[in-house]
């Protein structure tokens, strides 16, 4: 196969491995740069990229890199400043697109647009921000644990976790869903042979599996109704740690009408500061794994927990606190990428990682220009590819032939957006969105995509 784009990569850090391990899979050639020999050494014993020791802010070692010729730079180190030397390097040297990663903000406050001109960034993001964003729009969602949208925001897709019901046992060829909606996979930590799986008709869910559904915003929203439970009209949200996320979380949830916010704070200082930043915020002083403290803020009654400190082990151990205490809905915010599989394991609903966010948003951004995937689901285990059909005739989905682990969750034709069943047809121009699990990708793309029947 061949390479589609050139990418330099410079940073080793979680962000620049998620990044170059979901690359290297593809038809890209990869090559990251960092000062740290171990790491690169650990790349390159496990995926298919070039690696580079030295410093990204080093024009002779941009240059060996590949930049002159890049389709993409992509600066993600630790460091800003870092960050903002190789952009502006990197556009100097010729790379056609840069993205610039910075932890804080702040330093862009009133002058986007000079360091935008003056860098020569095509965007930039922030794992702080991107992981507040996340976490109000699930606070925002009643029953979803996760939510994309595709088709300029006409489909959506959403993680639920599935509650007792008669759902349970029944093979999906026999299931009568809500509305227009496709179930597209199914998540299952009790099985460590399938832990994602893209369900078939003789298929089945258990006690504990959360599933992926693919539809229109009002049927999904019928679906949720029929199997999920009552939602409260307002709800009640508490928020452990008063750092950058939890600030930002906090302020931006008391401003949306029905969502009243408590935040929990141990360091005093802290607290005082955050409870000056806005109206109708009430900002405890203390730790939230004080069950007294718990039980005398009645949190059984809250509707989502948020964990944000950047101790992991604490965001756990607060989140099954809150769990067992009757909270409807735990979050955590996950800072080493290896603990979102824990996380999952002990129970919390939605373990969100900063730097897998970035790393999200940037594929997006690299693959934007090419039929290639748009989402990374369950830590990898599968992907959503928005594709545009070329076939020789008009072909019914059935009779593609499409890998077990591949399903179509939706057509777009012109401007009209459908969930289509496997009798319906596509031809060359439609646009597919489609999931799949990883060994499935290149034949799905195959199927769909090379003029093939």
């Amino acid at each position: 196969m061949a390479v589609s784009q050139q990418i330099v990569v410079v940073g080793a850090g979680e962000v620049g491995q998620h990044l170059a391990r979901i690359l290297s899979k593809g038809s890209h050639g990869v090559t990251v740069v960092d000062t740290d020999p171990q790491k690169l050494r650990l790349l390159n014993e496990s995926m298919d990229v070039q690696a580079l020791v030295g410093d990204g802010t080093r024009a002779d070692v941009l240059t060996h890199a590949g930049v002159v010729k890049a389709s993409l730079l992509v600066a993600v180190t630790n460091n800003d400043h870092v960050n903002m030397l190789a952009c502006l390097l990197g556009r100097q040297l010729g790379a056609k697109r840069r993205i610039l990663r910075v932890r804080d903000t702040r330093i862009l406050e009133g002058y986007h647009h000079f360091y935008q001109d003056t860098l020569g960034y095509d965007i930039v993001l922030s794992t702080s921000e991107l992981a507040a964003r996340e976490v109000i729009e699930t606070v925002k969602e009643r029953h979803a644990l996760e939510v994309e949208t595709y088709c300029d925001g006409k489909i959506q897709l959403r993680r639920l976790r599935l509650p007792e019901g008669d759902l349970l046992g029944v093979p999906l060829k026999e299931m009568r869903l809500s509305g227009k909606i496709v179930m597209v996979g199914i998540q299952r930590s009790t099985d460590s042979s399938r832990p994602f799986i893209v369900p078939g008709g003789d298929d089945s869910l258990q006690t504990g599996d959360q599933i992926f559904v693919m539809g229109e915003a009002n049927d999904l929203d019928a679906f949720e109704r029929e199997v999920g439970e009552p939602s409260a009209l307002k709800r009640e949200v508490i928020i452990m740690g008063a750092g950058r996320i939890g600030r930002s979380v906090a302020t931006k949830l008391s401003d949306i009408h029905g969502v009243s916010v408590k935040v929990i704070e141990h360091d005093a200082g802290r607290a005082r500061a955050l409870e000056q930043m806005g109206d109708g915020l009430l900002v405890l002083t203390g730790n939230a794994t004080d069950l007294e403290l718990l039980r005398e803020e009645h949190i059984g009654k809250t509707d989502v927990f948020v964990a944000t400190t950047k101790d992991d082990e604490d965001n756990l151990v607060a989140c099954q606190i809150a769990r067992v205490m009757g909270v409807g809905r735990t979050v955590a915010i996950v800072n080493k990428a290896s603990y979102g599989g824990v996380y999952d394991l002990m129970g919390v609903d939605l373990a969100i990682s900063p730097r897998l966010l970035c790393a999200k948003r940037i594929l997006r951004f690299v693959r934007a220009s090419s039929p290639q995937a748009v989402s990374i689901l369950a830590e990898g285990k599968a992907e959503v590819l928005e594709l545009e059909v070329q076939l020789k005739e008009p072909t019914r989905i059935e009779d593609l032939k499409l890998p077990v682990d591949a399903k179509i969750g939706a057509r777009m034709r012109g401007d009209s957006v459908s969930v289509p069943g496997g009798g319906e047809t596509l031809q060359s121009g439609d646009r597919v969105i489609v999931l799949a699990l990883s060994n499935a990708l290149d034949e799905v793309q195959a199927i769909l995509t090379s003029e093939q029947t």
